[in-house]
């Protein structure tokens, strides 16, 4: 007997009806609500509850709050159907209302699992599941078990989703709500987690039931499934004769869910006809109507046609209408993106050129004091210094050079960030570039009484051609992280032969200390930007934290890899190989062209703003006897050129009124051969294109050391 209940019974507040009667009111409201009903959903789902309370009956209070809460999880008015579905628990527990309570915790698992709060939602299934085993309901138990199964699949945690598929297999009903292509879901899971796990004999008889019941029901998605993991087996066993009749098994099964469809419709075509043909028949029949008859069959079938028309006709315009309606809000905010792309990469450019012209700018500020704190410093060394007085010079010398070293690391981070690295592959004698890298770290040596050893294996080619900037750089940065966390000890360098041939070698770098080591733990990350191991020390080691991190990135340019074998009380030891070309002895720059350079009586010109620059070079090539004429900017430059003939130009390049390239330029147009060579602050590598696109011979870095300054004169003299 169907109960029929009318929204004006229900104004009028009638109590008088029975739990049952209410309790099938609940029902009919859950079917409003599917319905998208919603006022007339609520309205008796608060009849219900008035009568719950008036009544003082709990279960029907519980169940009417719980399907409340179910009519705002549909609106997604989450904030309300967590509060209601609160209120209902509460009261289901009061009752002792158990098996609606296993619904009522399936309904919070939604609800959570939509707020994505997945411990939450996770626990009201296993709360669901408890229940339904207590009250010793098989039935009940499915769809929880099932849902925890299917979290833990997704979740990858295949330990504990197997147990769970197999039991909610145990559970499964037929002819109930379970739904059969469940059953077929779990099979196919199941298989998964044996192919997972390499079982692929058991996923394969695993799979035999889901094709049994795929078939059985037709279930074409669950059975592509099961071929496409067949085939996955087949493949990894090399059995590709079993791989492909998978794969055909897969495309008929694609084909028959394509078709699917259309049978339906094909038999909805028939049926039609059946019944039209039938029709006929029966206006056979009755001979005096016949006409009368076929009239009213064919408008009937008129009309269906044309009502169909129209339906198919409708439907079309309103999906064209919210296409073009998705569409032009789809165009509005990818033109908004796009704008919104443009503007950040303005800005990223921005502050991409912002950051170069500050490195450029903070280079040339750093390195001209610090070329007059060395260059002045050379200058009284070589004016034959008292002997105590030697002493404080190399140590004033050595401090400015691990100064410079401090200064090339922090602007090595940018050139690192802005992909401007190249390599420049010079002739140099091992031997030198190791004892000046061992006398520029005289002050941080001394600093914590320690000693530097070297160790060069006598096979090791001593004439090389690399990048002896770049090599310089790595050993000075290893060194002074030894120095810097070993006192009272030794730091040893190490090179040997490791490969040769004949115009080839690989060469073994270690620099080796006995100072405090670092943990295991930490020796993953000293080769970050920035890192420094004092922060997890007890005592502070300064540093800037780049030295091992430009170490790392060197390397990697140069087609080599830094390595660590370090225990901490007892030193730690930095090796890497190096592949290096083999150079005659003859091509090697002399390393004495300080004692050998000529520059007796020749005229150079000078060009530099800065009054202390011009004191030291000036100073410098006077003591080498040569004739030099100081001038400040780039015009009284070209006046200078002009009037007399120069052996050689000493160019700086930013200037006022007019800068070094300009000033180049003009003097080519009326002398092309006089040497010119560039004498600036700015790093080799970020202007070197444009000064030698400006007409310059050459360039000279300051702050420099006496024999590149002299060697790289010498070549133009």
């Amino acid at each position: 007997m169907l109960l029929f209940i009318s929204l004006q019974s229900l104004n009028a507040q009638d109590f008088s009806i029975s739990k049952d009667s209410v309790t099938k009111i609940l029902d009919v409201s859950f079917n409003k609500a599917n319905d998208k009903k919603y006022q007339e959903a609520l309205d008796l789902q608060n009849f219900a509850l008035e009568w719950g309370k008036k009544n003082t009956n709990d279960s029907i209070i519980g169940e009417a709050y719980d399907c409340i809460g179910s009519t705002f999880y549909i609106l997604q008015n989450y904030d309300k159907a967590e509060l209601n579905y609160t209120k209902s628990i509460d009261f289901l527990k009061k009752a002792n209302y158990k098996s609606y309570m296993v619904y009522h915790y399936n309904n919070m698992a939604s609800l959570y699992f939509q707020q994505k709060k997945t411990k939450e939602y996770e626990k009201q299934f296993q709360l669901s599941k408890q229940i339904a085993l207590e009250i010793e309901s098989p039935y009940h138990a499915f769809w929880p078990t099932y849902n925890i199964a299917l979290l833990s699949y997704r979740d990858k945690d295949y330990d504990a989703a197997l147990p769970l598929f197999k039991e909610a297999i145990q559970y499964y009903k037929p002819n109930t709500e379970h739904q059969p292509n469940i059953l077929t879901e779990c099979y196919n899971a199941i298989a998964k987690i044996y192919k997972e796990r390499n079982q692929n004999t058991k996923a394969l008889k695993t799979l035999a039931i889901v094709d049994s019941l795929g078939l059985e029901q037709k279930n074409y998605f669950q059975l592509i499934k099961s071929e496409d993991l067949k085939y996955a087996i087949y493949n990894d066993r090399e059995d590709y004769i079993s791989a492909n009749t998978s794969l055909l098994k897969k495309i008929n099964y694609l084909e028959l869910s394509s078709k699917i469809d259309a049978e339906v419709l094909k038999r909805k075509t028939i049926l039609e006809q059946k019944l039209i043909e039938k029709e006929k028949e029966i206006s056979t029949t009755k001979e005096t109507n016949k006409e009368q008859v076929n009239t009213i069959a064919q408008t009937k079938l008129f009309n269906v046609i044309i009502f169909i028309l129209f339906v198919i006709t409708a439907l079309i315009l309103f999906l064209l209408h919210r296409n073009n309606d998705k569409r032009n809000k789809l165009n509005k905010t990818l033109i908004t993106k796009n704008k919104e792309l443009i503007e950040a990469n303005k800005k990223t450019e921005y502050a991409s050129n912002l950051k170069a012209n500050f490195f450029s700018t903070i280079s040339h500020e750093l390195r001209t004091p610090l070329y007059a704190v060395t260059g002045i410093t050379d200058i009284l060394i070589e004016d034959n210094p008292k002997t105590e007085q030697k002493h404080y010079l190399k140590t004033l010398k050595s401090s400015g050079e691990y100064l410079l070293s401090l200064i090339n690391n922090v602007l090595q981070i940018n050139k690192f960030d802005a992909d401007k690295i190249e390599l420049n592959t010079l002739h140099f004698n091992l031997k030198t570039l190791v004892s000046n890298i061992k006398s520029s770290l005289t002050y941080l040596k001394q600093e914590n009484n320690n000693t530097i050893e070297i160790d060069i294996e006598n096979n090791v080619p001593i004439h090389l051609k690399g990048d002896s900037l770049k090599l310089s750089q790595i050993l000075i940065n290893l060194f002074s992280n030894a120095l810097k966390f070993t006192n009272n000890g030794y730091i040893l360098l190490s090179i040997s032969v490791k490969e040769k041939t004949d115009n080839k070698v690989i060469l073994h770098f270690s620099v080796k200390d006995n100072g405090i080591g670092i943990s295991k733990d930490l020796q993953s990350r000293i080769f970050e930007d920035f890192y420094q191991e004092s922060m997890h020390l007890e005592r502070n080691y300064e540093g800037t934290g780049l030295g091992l991190a430009i170490v790392k990135r060197l390397l990697k340019v140069m087609g080599s890899k830094i390595e660590i074998k370090s225990e901490q009380g007892k030193g730690s030891n930095f090796y890497f190989d190096l592949v290096l070309e083999i150079a005659d002895a003859d091509n090697v720059k002399n390393d004495k062209i300080t004692d050998l350079i000529d520059l007796d009586n020749k005229h150079i010109l000078v060009v530099d703003d800065n009054q202390v620059n011009q004191m030291i070079t000036k100073r410098i090539l006077e003591n080498k006897k040569a004739i030099v004429t100081v001038v400040d900017s780039g015009i009284e430059a070209i006046k200078a050129a002009e009037n007399n003939d120069y052996a050689t130009i000493l160019m700086d390049i930013h200037m006022p009124k007019m800068n070094g390239y300009t000033a180049t330029q003009n003097i080519r147009k009326f002398n092309p051969t006089v040497p010119i060579i560039a004498l600036t602050a700015v790093k080799l590598d970020e202007n070197k294109e444009k000064i030698y696109a400006s007409g310059m011979n050459g360039i000279i870095v300051k702050p420099f050391r006496l024999e590149n300054f002299f060697s790289e004169i010498n070549k133009f003299i």
